[in-house]
């Protein structure tokens, strides 16, 4: 019987530590195999060994069953099957094997950590897929399928392990397969667990024999189980007789846990688990009940399966649409323990699929809870650090996605290859990358520090007048842009900022237009920031006085215009004023008591015209 003791593996030598180095002990995994994460020599890579527990007076018995089962894992080459890295080695202290990485087994999961209802039902698809290849392609019976010979790796798949009570078909009767019928005779250990063993491996006769039908009934067992929470429809305690009273009313048993199934896969199970072999279904066709009916259920499954599409633009096409558009309806912690999982192990090196990738990465960096996000951080630098403008299309989708990045990301090393990003595109040569950038700028503002627009952004913008010149639409992109960065400036800053819209020379309606809502603008959040007369005159009073003129302006936007002209005239005036040493005088509160009267347009008599 398997022990909880661990052994010394300081004192102990490791039979594979050729391979492997610093064992670092995780429990007990399988029943029978202590569980260790380990390094590879080669590459460091990060793989577990299984060590067996202490194994009692059947030692010699057992150890050949250990030895079959990782054996025949070994010839079995299937993505739903445990991969074996190295084959089992033994001396004097113990005997172990090495497989890919391991997080556990059925039995210690669901019981201690819970599970949410897509995941169950997406690893029960898994089983019924490597279940499906046993039976189909291998011509195995696997004899034992139970929670502890289904393993969930590191990257949460569900792979079929436990093989110590295989059975090859032959090639006469590929689905007929020798059994040996459960008895008291033997330690349960080295028999299949009851439990989930169907009732025609008790039969009676000399030369039993069972077919695949079988696996399908331990698999409908093994699935009320993990619906359940970790409860047995047969809970015979290694009792035949017991066994034999549950078996004749699993109907009832069923019943209890209906809520659990769901009315669906109630009735599907019913048949699964019927002691008639003949109503059982094939493995296979168990995934295309309703139950499993489900358009997000299909989506996790393609991207499990991503490794084998070979055609890019499938790829690209699944990512960045049909992922993407399935995320709302999926779990927030199925983005990270599932979906970020399938991005790191199969597309880190493919750069020409990360503007696919970008878009669902974004989407969870705008929804997620705020202690996930660290977990994005090394999938964005990996991005940015390979995105340059000869990449237009991720380079649009990066600027586009500054706002939510600059927002939520909070990580310098990004912020800096996209301010660079930034400016490198609206310094470079492609209009249509410029617009880009141009166009994100008023979204991005309120997260970009004053250093950069001061010191970067408007000398680079102020080069741009042949980009700008008698094209209107740009112009007011530009004059948009401004208005929105002058929220972030101080005064000195102000001036120079309001130099840039000094680019936009064309004299037309919407040019006008969008340089008085600039003025309103400032004037809206903070008017004592404009303290240049020369400034105001020159690149806000002047171009609005010229538009004044415009026949083509609406009666609406005349009167924004006049309304922006007369502020800055008494803000010019005020500060003409306050300049004039002689003509101020304040009193304790530093209010204007002796003000010479304003001559601004409010104050100018009205002309009038007499008719001979």
């Amino acid at each position: 019987m398997p022990t909880k003791d661990v052994p010394d593996i300081a004192e102990t030598t490791i039979p594979l530590e050729k391979y492997y180095c610093n064992l670092r002990n995780r429990g007990i995994a399988g029943q029978h195999w202590m569980l260790f994460d380990a390094n590879s020599h080669i590459g460091k890579v990060k793989r577990n060994i299984k060590a067996p527990s202490r194994i009692g007076r059947n030692r010699l018995s057992l150890i050949d069953l250990l030895r079959y089962d990782v054996s025949q894992l070994a010839s079995v080459v299937h993505p739903r099957i445990l991969r074996i890295l190295n084959n089992v080695e033994e001396n004097k202290d113990c005997i172990c094997f090495a497989s890919e990485c391991v997080h556990g087994t059925l039995d210690q999961i669901v019981v201690d950590e819970g599970m949410d209802k897509l995941e169950m039902k997406l690893g029960v698809l898994q089983i019924i897929d490597g279940l499906s290849y046993l039976h189909n392609s291998a011509k195995i019976l696997h004899g034992n399928l139970t929670p502890t010979s289904i393993f969930v790796t590191s990257t949460k798949l569900w792979k079929i392990g436990g093989f110590q009570f295989a059975v090859q078909g032959t090639v006469k009767y590929p689905n007929l397969f020798p059994c040996y019928p459960w008895t008291k005779k033997l330690p349960p250990q080295l028999q299949p667990e009851l439990d989930f063993l169907a009732p025609e491996y008790l039969n009676s006769s000399n030369q039993p024999q069972v077919t695949n039908a079988a696996d399908v009934f331990s698999l409908g067992v093994l699935i009320c189980w993990i619906y359940s929470g970790g409860k047995r429809l047969i809970d015979a305690n290694n009792n035949l007789e017991s066994y034999n009273i549950i078996i004749n009313q699993l109907d009832a048993a069923l019943s209890l846990i209906t809520d659990e199934l769901g009315q669906n896969l109630s009735e599907c199970i019913a048949k699964v688990v019927s002691l008639d072999v003949k109503n059982r279904p094939a493995v296979q066709f168990l995934a295309l009940i309703k139950h499993f009916d489900d358009p997000t259920l299909t989506v996790l499954r393609q991207l499990d399966d991503i490794s084998q599409e070979f055609v890019e633009e499938h790829k690209i096409s699944f990512i960045s649409q049909t992922l993407y558009s399935a995320l709302p309806m999926i779990p927030e912690q199925l983005w990270f323990n599932r979906i970020l999982q399938r991005f790191n192990e199969n597309l880190t090196e493919y750069i020409e699929l990360y503007s696919a990738i970008l878009r669902p990465l974004t989407y969870m960096l705008n929804n997620c809870e705020s202690h996930n996000i660290y977990k994005l951080r090394a999938w964005f630098r990996r991005i940015t650090a390979n995105t340059t403008i000869n990449n237009e299309e991720l380079t649009v989708l990066l600027l586009d996605n500054l706002p939510v990045i600059f927002r939520r990301l909070n990580d310098e090393e990004v912020e800096d290859r996209c301010y660079a990003l930034l400016l490198s595109t609206l310094n470079g040569s492609s209009n249509k990358l410029k617009q880009t950038a141009l166009r994100i700028i008023p979204y991005s503002v309120d997260y970009m520090s004053l250093g950069f627009v001061r010191a970067k952004l408007i000398p680079l913008l102020l080069t741009m007048e042949k980009y700008f010149q008698d094209n209107i639409q740009r112009q007011v992109e530009l004059l948009v842009a401004v208005a929105h960065l002058s929220d972030r400036c101080d005064s000195a800053t102000l001036q120079y900022l309001l130099t840039v819209s000094s680019v936009c020379t064309s004299l037309h309606p919407s040019i006008v237009h969008s340089k008085s809502r600039l003025v309103q603008r400032i004037l809206h959040t903070d008017v004592s920031r404009l303290t240049d007369s020369l400034v105001i005159t020159h690149h806000l009073l002047n171009p609005l006085i010229l538009g004044l003129a415009l026949p083509e302006m609406t009666s609406a936007h005349f009167d924004d215009v006049m309304s922006s002209i007369r502020i800055l005239l008494d803000i010019v005036e005020q500060i003409r004023y306050e300049n004039d040493d002689a003509g101020l005088k304040r009193n304790d509160s530093g209010r204007l008591y002796n003000r010479r009267v304003s001559m601004s347009s409010s104050h100018l008599p009205r002309l009038l015209r007499m008719d001979d």
